[in-house]
């Protein structure tokens, strides 16, 4: 499978790379998603692959499509609504973390934690993993990293791992979350934690304000998302 990266503005030197991801109350995508409209990120760009979802979307007067990336002075965001399929996601994962590596100095990944393993009485309101090249300035900041035994699974378990590979800088924060619906107060703290780590103001009180009528959108938008990809999986069968 071929992955494209398809840039209309040029990417600012020394950038820093912000994704997440449909995962554990879908923090990543709800953080990253309002982080590109708090910061009224421009568009950049978007990612192609062989075996896209045939759909797009306007947004405005722009043509939007499932994976695009957003700038805002130095940080670049890729907003994913589908991941593909395995194994492409396989492929996907490498290629773009192999352009990630080539182009940018270092990458700020967004999750949920199960809200469930969070110890009584503990006063962190999320962990962090990161790889080797990275490590030194999470434990600098005086982060707490993910405990011993617990795991991180799909795209962002998969990003990390090539970046090791790679031998290239990117931290995960993982916010607790609930784990049966979107959790926008997760997204919050994760985005509150970037804030910190970077010095980028991001407003988040519409998150925490408005937290049941964005679990609700959010629900629904997925909802019909899916409901298109199975309606256009059964004309192409």
């Amino acid at each position: 499978m071929s992955v494209s990266v398809v840039l209309k503005e040029r990417i600012p030197r020394d950038s820093i790379f912000v994704t997440g991801f449909q995962g554990m109350g879908i923090a990543g995508y709800i953080a990253v998603r309002h982080m590109i409209r708090a910061l009224n990120a421009k568009p950049l760009g978007f990612i192609m692959l062989k075996r896209m979802p045939p759909y797009v979307w306007m947004e405005g007067n722009r043509l939007a499509t499932p994976m695009q990336l957003f700038g805002y002075q130095n940080y670049v965001f890729m907003l994913v609504e589908f991941m593909p399929p395995m194994p492409d996601l396989y492929v996907f994962v490498d290629k773009i973390c192999e352009w990630i590596s080539e182009t940018f100095i270092e990458a700020f990944l967004i999750g949920g934690l199960d809200l469930r393993v969070r110890k009584e009485g503990e006063s962190e309101r999320a962990k962090f993993a990161a790889t080797t090249k990275a490590i030194d300035k999470v434990l600098r900041q005086g982060y707490r990293v993910l405990d011993s035994g617990l795991y991180i699974t799909g795209p962002l378990a998969l990003m990390l791992m090539k970046f090791e590979q790679l031998n290239f800088p990117a931290l995960a924060v993982l916010a607790y979350a609930n784990a049966s619906r979107p959790d926008p107060m997760a997204a919050a703290i994760a985005i509150q934690y970037f804030s910190e780590m970077y010095g980028v103001k991001v407003d988040v009180d519409e998150l925490i304000r408005d937290a049941q009528r964005i679990e609700a959108e959010i629900e629904e938008s997925l909802r019909r998302r899916q409901e298109k990809v199975t309606e256009m999986s059964a004309l192409y069968i």
